[in-house]
C-alpha cells in the first residue's frame, strides 16, 4: 500500500512538469495501471448454494441439486492476437475448473442436508444408498415430501461418483473437461456436468430409447414402423406397461433389457443378459426404477401437480419417464418447457387411471 501512494505521488509532481515529461508520465501510468490491484473482477464466480432441509409441503429440491450457470469468457475474433486467443484458453479452463469445484462443495452441502432424512427413512448416515428399497416404498412415500425425497437421492447418487471426479478433477485441473467424455456421467456427479456433456447424454437417451422400442414393436406386432414421439401408442407402451410392476418381476429378458434401455438403465437393449445377470442385476435395477416412477408420481400429485414443478424438474421428471426427446423439435425454451408440462400432465393422468 505505501509503495502504491508512493507511486501516486511521483505522478502528482511529474504532471506538474513541463510538456516534455509527457512520454516519461505516459509510461509511468501504464505501469500502475498494470501493477496496482484491480477494482473490481470481472466476472463473479458461481458460489456453492446455501443448503438447508427442504420441508415436506415443498416440492421442488435445492437448485444445488442441479449444476451450477457456466460462465465462459467472449469469444475473441478472427484478427485477435496470440497472446489474446491464448489468455481466453486459459480464462475457459479457469471457468471449468471454477464451475466443477462448486459443484462438488454442492454435493457435499447437499448431503449434509439429507442427513437427517435419512435418519428418518432408516438409511445408514455414510453409506449413499439411494431410496427406495423395495422393502420400504410405502415408508419413503408417507415420510418424506417430494423435495425432501429428491435431496435424499440426489445426494446419494453423487456421493458415489464424489471420489473418482475428485481424483481425475485433482490430476487434470484445468484439462479436466478434456477428460471426463471418456468416462461420462459414470464418474461425474449431476451438479458437475456441463451443458454440453447434458445435451449430450440426453441425444444418446433418444437414439436408445428408439431403439429399443423399436425393437419392441418388431418383437411384439413384427413391425418395423416407429412409434411417434410423444404419441399416445408410446405414451400408452411406457406408462401401462414398463412401469407396470408385475412387468418388471415377469417379463422375458429381451423385454427387461427394453425398459431398462428406455429408462436409462443400460446402454443397450441389445446387451447380453445371462440369467444369472437378469436375475441378480438388470431386473431388480428395472423393478427399483418403477418403484421409483410410483413414488415420485404420488409425490407431485400431492405436491401441487405439475404446475407447482419449476422448469429444470419438469424436464428431469420427463427424461426419468423414457421421453427425454419429446420436444426435441421445438427450439425456443418456452415452447419445450410446454411440451414437456403437457406431457407429464398426460403421464400423471394415465398412471392414475384417467383416460
Amino acid at each position: 500500500m505505501s509503495s502504491l501512494r508512493a507511486q501516486r505521488a511521483l505522478y502528482a509532481r511529474l504532471q506538474c512538469h513541463s510538456p516534455q515529461s509527457q512520454p516519461t508520465i505516459l509510461l509511468f501510468s501504464t505501469y500502475a495501471r498494470h501493477n496496482s490491484p484491480p477494482s473490481s473482477p470481472r466476472s463473479s464466480p458461481p458460489t456453492p448454494v446455501a443448503v438447508s432441509t427442504p420441508k415436506k409441503h415443498e416440492i421442488n429440491p435445492p437448485s444445488s441439486t442441479r449444476p451450477s450457470p457456466l460462465s465462459l469468457p467472449a469469444a475473441v475474433t478472427e484478427t485477435a492476437s496470440t497472446y489474446e486467443k491464448i489468455t481466453r484458453y486459459i480464462a475457459i479452463g479457469r471457468a471449468y475448473l471454477t464451475f466443477y469445484k462448486t459443484g462438488l462443495k454442492n454435493v457435499y452441502h447437499n448431503y449434509r442436508a439429507s442427513l437427517p432424512l435419512r435418519k428418518t427413512l432408516g438409511l445408514p448416515a455414510y453409506i449413499p444408498i439411494s431410496p427406495p428399497r423395495l422393502s420400504r416404498d410405502k415408508n419413503a412415500a408417507s415420510l418424506l415430501g417430494r423435495a425432501q425425497f429428491q435431496l435424499v437421492r440426489r445426494s446419494a447418487r453423487d456421493v458415489r461418483r464424489m471420489i473418482p471426479f475428485s481424483l481425475i478433477l485433482v490430476v487434470c485441473g484445468e484439462f479436466t473437461p478434456l477428460v471426463i467424455p471418456l468416462f461420462g456421467s459414470a464418474v461425474t456427479p449431476f451438479t458437475c456436468r456441463v451443458p454440453s456433456q447434458v445435451s449430450k447424454e440426453r441425444a444418446v437417451a433418444a437414439t436408445r430409447k428408439r431403439n429399443a422400442l423399436a425393437g419392441h414393436t418388431a418383437a411384439t406386432a413384427g413391425s418395423l414402423s416407429p412409434m411417434s414421439v410423444g404419441g399416445k401408442e408410446e405414451l400408452s407402451l411406457l406408462a401401462t406397461q414398463f412401469t407396470n410392476p408385475a412387468f418388471a418381476r415377469t417379463a422375458d429378458a429381451e423385454s427387461v433389457m427394453r425398459a431398462c434401455a428406455v429408462f436409462g438403465l443400460v446402454k443397450s437393449h441389445a446387451r447380453f443378459a445371462p440369467g444369472v445377470l437378469l436375475r441378480f442385476v438388470y431386473r431388480p435395477r428395472l423393478e427399483k426404477h418403477v418403484s421409483y416412477l410410483a413414488i415420485d408420481d404420488a409425490m407431485i400429485r400431492d405436491g401441487g401437480g405439475v404446475k407447482a414443478l419449476v422448469a429444470e424438474e419438469v424436464r428431469a421428471a420427463v427424461e426419468e419417464r423414457g421421453s427425454g426427446d419429446v420436444a426435441s423439435g421445438y427450439r425456443k425454451e418456452g415452447q419445450r418447457e410446454t411440451v414437456e408440462r403437457e406431457w407429464l400432465e398426460r403421464w400423471l393422468d394415465l398412471r392414475s387411471g384417467k383416460k
